[in-house]
């Protein structure tokens, strides 16, 4: 599985063939002015990996080191809202 990212403009002119990347199980990453604003993934795709992919992203941002434990959505709560107390 993959990720692909592309604007929306683009997006919109290639649907049809972002939906058949979609179907072999690559996850479509849409952008508008180099903002994220949607996810095209297969149905069905494993939430757990979603979450720990989101994780990963964040952990990258704010070069946090994560220790190898089992990633749960309270973690990921957790480090979201860090800066927000």
């Amino acid at each position: 599985m993959s990720s692909i990212t592309v604007g929306a403009f683009e997006a919109k002119t290639h649907f049809s063939q972002l939906l058949a990347e979609v179907e072999k199980g690559n996850i479509i990453h849409v952008t508008r002015r180099g903002k994220a604003i949607a996810i095209m993934s297969p149905e069905g795709s494993n939430k757990e990996q979603a979450g720990k992919n989101a994780l990963i992203r964040l952990s990258k941002r704010r070069q946090i080191v994560i220790k190898r434990e089992k990633i749960t959505t309270k973690n990921i709560l957790d480090y979201r809202d860090e800066g927000r107390k």
